[in-house]
């Protein structure tokens, strides 16, 4: 007797011991995502990773007010991974969403005072969000959730009569063994075969379900945690709809190779318990498509929420934007957040402007940081800048422009079909326009008479244009409309210094040939370049 007692309880310290190390790895998982997910506060992310399928909620929308020009124009992907520090998939996708909107999800500025104020509570937020992570079937989310095809399985209306029939069996066992034992393993060979085809066929919806799972527990945890009511208040209408399916999902999906888990394998092929969530989950999920959007807005709400306070730490000098009533844009110490060591920027730009100056000497940037500022500011009311005032609407840009062989698209068609852009959002209504280097692609005569045609109407526009040219005649044909700021170099015996600092006027300082002479070429070309220079300065 007492060697039973002694074995009993061997297994049950064993036990025991088991149990007390699975608790204490959880906690010291715990400690660890804690102590990286808090640590990344206020510090600059990582800017090169790939974004796959981080644009696949904002994918969606497709009206978003900042269309796919100006985003690449602005590489907006790297001024998004800039921003973001967010901890969960679904705080990602909503943030990078956002950066196309021009203007703020609703309560977000009452949600970034209220976070800023109460530091324990948005890092115990962070945390949570942490422990949902960003796992790659969350990323699938988007598309599963607010695009659902249900996938059909034979005879699934039959799934819940197919279940019972193991049961069946095992209450005829006291009657007749061998009737009962006849129902149980008809029943498990029946089962078995519907179960392994149908779930072939939804493997990967059953991976997206415990990812909704994932996203119903942080919503759950999210909304006991932050006292900000209106979040409180959304997450709990919308977590109402999918009430109880939490827990039930979370046990689909793949399973280990612990005696425990195979057990619950034979279960649910007896029952076809996954088979018949994925129904139930898939009918939910397309009768309450109103409350998954606003699940997955507020939880990733949340989570971009943060990501923006720590992106404001990681600045030198942020501030929000003050919408103006005039077509004017008033910066002071405005800097591109893309820069390490950026130089800021003051001005009052109160009509169309003309930006002038050599090469590399900062107008484009300038012009970017105008433009990524005042997305920005919509966006997440974050500018990167001491103050920035502008009027509210597109930001729509004419930049990075490429020709298409591909499509046989000259040059010159690819910067038509660019500025087409800009003057049909300017007959739209009130909006930013930003063109860099317009018209490169024809002759002289035609690119000056076609840049000034063009540079009239938009300002005939309620609009604000900030144009960069190197055709310094354009400053002088559209002198009553635009005003002229410039940029400028100084060439030292060292080489060329730029200070990247914005000046009134025009530019009148020209640098190409002197750096000719300053990379190494003959003499001899160098004054012919003088020469032709003159020549051409003196032709009417």
């Amino acid at each position: 007797m007492d060697e039973i007692w002694m074995l009993w309880l061997f297994f049950v310290l064993l036990g025991a011991a088991a149990v007390w190390g699975a608790i204490a790895g959880e906690i010291s998982h715990g400690k660890r995502l804690r102590q990286r997910a808090l640590g990344q506060f206020g510090k600059r992310p990582e800017e090169e990773y790939p974004l796959e399928e981080i644009p696949a909620f904002a994918a969606l929308d497709t009206d978003a007010p900042v269309d796919a020009t100006t985003w690449e124009d602005l590489e907006m992907d790297r001024v998004f991974r800039r921003v973001n520090s967010c901890q969960s998939a679904v705080g990602e996708q909503v943030l990078y969403w956002q950066l196309h909107r021009l203007e703020p999800m609703p309560q977000w500025e009452g949600l970034l005072s209220h976070l800023q104020a109460n530091p324990k509570e948005r890092e115990e937020l962070w945390f949570l969000l942490a422990r949902m992570g960003k796992r790659r079937s969350h990323y699938g989310l988007p598309n599963f959730l607010f695009c659902p095809v249900e996938v059909s399985l034979s005879l699934g209306a039959l799934y819940p009569l197919f279940a019972l029939l193991p049961l069946a069996g095992i209450l005829l066992l006291p009657w007749n063994l061998w009737a009962g034992g006849s129902v149980i393993l008809c029943a498990l060979g029946w089962n078995l075969v519907l179960y392994y085809l149908g779930k072939s066929r939804i493997q990967g919806d059953l991976e997206h379900l415990r990812s909704f799972s994932a996203l119903l527990w942080v919503a759950e945890e999210l909304g006991k945690t932050c006292s900000f009511p209106p979040v409180q208040q959304k997450l709990r209408q919308a977590s109402q709809a999918f009430h109880g399916m939490k827990g039930r999902l979370a046990v689909l999906g793949p399973r280990g190779s612990s005696e425990l888990e195979l057990l619950q394998e034979y279960f649910h092929i007896l029952t076809l318990r996954d088979l018949r969530l994925y129904r139930k989950a898939m009918a939910s999920i397309q009768a309450h498509p109103q409350e998954l959007r606003l699940l997955f807005e507020t939880v990733g709400l949340v989570d971009a929420a943060v990501s923006t306070l720590s992106f404001r730490a990681t600045l030198p000098a942020w501030c929000p934007p003050a919408f103006s009533a005039g077509n004017a844009l008033e910066c002071t110490g405005l800097f591109h957040p893309l820069l390490h060591k950026p130089v800021a920027n003051s001005g009052k730009l109160e009509k169309d402007v003309l930006l002038t100056g050599s090469n590399a000497s900062g107008k484009s940037t300038f012009l970017k940081a105008l433009a990524v500022n005042a997305i920005l500011g919509q966006s997440l009311l974050t500018c990167a800048a001491e103050g920035y005032s502008f009027p509210q609407g597109l930001v729509v840009t004419s930049m990075a422009v490429r020709d298409d062989i591909t499509a046989g698209e000259s040059y010159f068609m690819a910067e038509v079909r660019s500025l087409k852009r800009l003057t049909d959002a300017a007959r739209t209504g009130s909006c930013l326009l930003f063109i860099d280097e317009i018209l490169k692609g024809t002759n002289t005569v035609e690119r000056l008479a076609a840049s000034q045609a063009v540079l009239e109407e938009l300002h005939r526009r309620d609009c604000i244009c900030v144009a960069a040219t190197h055709d310094l005649e354009l400053t002088q044909r559209l002198a009553g409309s635009y005003a002229c700021y410039h940029f400028q170099e100084t060439i030292t015996g060292e080489g060329v210094v730029f200070d990247y600092k914005l000046r009134s006027g025009p530019s009148h300082t020209r640098n190409a040939i002197r750096l000719l002479n300053m990379l190494g070429f003959s003499q001899a070309t160098v004054h012919r370049a003088q020469e032709l220079a003159e020549k051409g300065e003196n032709t009417p």
